[in-house]
């Protein structure tokens, strides 16, 4: 067996290195100022419920099923493997320094981009465009979301990872690749996608005994993940999918192309016409480069080059992409993120179609953008001349700068609303995500409350921190604000028009809801462009999600980190 790709050392000047830190140091400084230690929905399953159940657990038959146990439709064994690592290490659970551990493989995901650039023997500039694609705001809902982030993210790497090693035709890199694709197929349901690219990367090389024991493994990693596994969900996917077909097909490209999903404010049909369109030209290039790799091969039965010996653009492009092993990486994403596509396009529209650009999915389109980026800068410019680069970089770094113009907002305003959140937890035991007296909302419960108790998690700091004094004081101590109540279906609406918002971090004006025995906070994020000065918040209070009582109303305002409270002279009653 040999090895048929070839490695040279790319030289990268000091300006091409400084280009290449700007993203990465804007990146991580996002991360680094962003995360809070907030457990929120989906993580109290697999961070507090499962580290408080595994710890007061002796019996290991019961440790067991705790980590392989299905968390809605995933097995997450990588997520809660972190989670107890981080617990050996520290004797406490915190989620600010989990989700910042959760984007290192998207560091890992860069070096795989950094060596397809290297074995194609191109100049670093051609490396330039990839950071400022992958990293950026637009998927905050995984990169700054505990769960998400130890799912989405790491099923890429890990799997990439193995395809790297496939296409290295080591019998070392075979055998630890799948170690990595088994491992992956735990930490995302998705991750078992790479199987089936590993089976067409085997085919290509003409490793067919490989390839059998591959298909092995796959299969009794299949049997494994499905033991006691309920596909509900999915069979409803499938109904949904036999009614609404058309929603599926253009759902596919709106996925693929969500990252050019810049107008979030608008009707969903608008807002998805641009991502459709960039999706459909991405498949394209795409397509193209699959046909001419998958089709034209010696080493399939039903390649077209058997059927067409002539000279031809498919077989010349052919020629091209097969001299370099690089390429079964590329060709192993991108099957990859075409079946997740495709599944997600199946299964998710009866959520509505909103689901196909939603936030937490957004690290699969600028996957598929930066893998597409790589195929034409691997297979079209790399004989031509370095000004075409030289445009590209420009537009990724456009592309970047609109990016954190239009989703940091909603990252700056999603902070304050979690650290609200939790102080409702803390001292009301509701703000997690459950509504009222339900049985989420005895689970969160139970989970927090044995954590905390043992003094495992503590609670984070918030603008409120060292205020207390003034919270639990009569509204009446405090200046009047004049609000407006408007009850509406989903809640009550109160609005306030005159308070002027900061840029702080803490910035912003907070909601009292204050009855006899209990004190709430509320905030309503309020996502802009930045360098836009706006005033006046619209606040919904929904009404199943916090005890019934009648509640004075007040306002706290927080600018430049002056702290001011009001009284409204108002109050509202909440029903369930």
């Amino acid at each position: 067996m040999t090895r048929i790709s070839q490695h040279s050392s790319i030289k990268v000047s000091w300006g091409e290195r400084l280009v290449i830190a700007f993203p990465i140091l804007a990146f991580i400084s996002m991360i680094w100022i962003y995360a809070v230690n907030v457990p929120w929905l989906d993580d109290v399953d697999v961070f507090p419920d499962f580290l408080g159940k595994f710890l007061s657990s002796n019996n290991w038959d019961e440790r067991w099923y705790l980590l392989f146990k299905p968390n809605n439709e995933h097995r997450v064994v990588y997520a809660k493997l972190a989670n107890l690592l981080h617990y050996a290490l520290t004797g406490t659970l915190n989620m600010r320094t989990l989700t910042i551990a959760s984007n290192v493989t998207l560091f890992g995901i860069l070096w795989i981009f950094w060596r397809i650039v290297r074995d194609n023997k191109l100049k670093a500039i051609y490396f330039i465009p990839i950071p400022f694609i992958l990293l950026q705001p637009q998927y905050y809902l995984t990169s700054l979301w505990t769960i998400t982030g130890f799912q989405y993210q790491p099923v890429i790497f890990w799997g990439l990872m193995g395809m790297y090693l496939l296409s290295r035709q080591t019998i070392v890199g075979f055998i630890t690749a799948i170690f990595l694709v088994f491992f992956d197929s735990f930490t995302m349901s998705n991750g078992m996608f790479y199987w089936i690219a590993g089976l067409v990367i085997l085919c290509l090389q003409g490793r067919y005994k490989e390839l059998l024991v591959w298909a092995i493994f796959m299969l009794v990693t299949i049997k494994i993940y499905f033991l006691n596994f309920s596909n509900e969900a999915n069979d409803l996917g499938f109904k949904y999918f036999a009614q609404h077909p058309h929603e599926s097909f253009f759902g596919f490209f709106t996925h693929l192309g969500g990252s050019f999903d810049f107008f979030t404010d608008w009707e969903i049909f608008k807002r998805s016409v641009l991502p459709t369109i960039a999706g459909a030209i991405m498949v394209s290039i795409v397509g193209i480069w699959i046909i001419a790799f998958l089709l034209f091969s010696d080493k399939l039965p039903f390649s077209l080059l058997k059927l067409n010996s002539k000279e031809n653009y498919f077989k010349r492009l052919h020629q091209r992409i097969s001299e370099n092993s690089s390429n079964y990486i590329i060709l192993g994403g991108l099957i990859f993120l075409l079946i997740n596509a495709l599944v997600i396009a199946i299964l998710r529209p009866r959520f509505g179609y909103f689901v196909m650009i939603v936030g937490n999915y957004k690290i699969y389109p600028a996957m598929f953008f930066a893998f597409t980026y790589v195929i034409v800068a691997t297979t079209w410019l790399k004989e031509k001349s370095h000004i075409w680069i030289k445009g590209i970089i420009g537009l990724a770094i456009v592309f970047n700068i609109l990016s954190y113009g239009k989703f940091l907002p909603e990252v700056h305003e999603r902070r304050k609303d979690l650290l609200t959140r939790v102080y409702n937890q803390q001292y009301n035991q509701i703000g997690l995500g459950p509504a009222i007296h339900t049985p989420f909302y005895d689970y969160v419960n139970q989970a927090m409350g044995r954590l905390t108790a043992q003094g495992i998690y503590t609670y984070p700091k918030g603008f409120y921190t060292g205020y207390e004094q003034d919270l639990s004081k009569p509204l009446s101590n405090f200046p009047d604000l004049k609000v407006d109540i408007h009850p509406t279906p989903d809640g009550i609406v109160i609005d306030e028009k005159s308070l002027v918002h900061g840029k702080g971090l803490n910035d912003g004006t907070y909601l009292i809801l204050k009855s006899q025995t209990r004190t709430y906070l509320f905030y309503q994020k309020s996502p802009h462009w930045w360098g836009r000065t706006y005033q006046g918040s619209s606040t919904l209070i929904p009404i199943k999600t916090y005890e019934p009582d009648k509640y004075k109303i007040g306002v706290i305002h927080v600018l430049n980190n002056q702290v001011s409270f009001f009284d409204t002279k108002q109050e509202v009653e909440l029903k369930l």
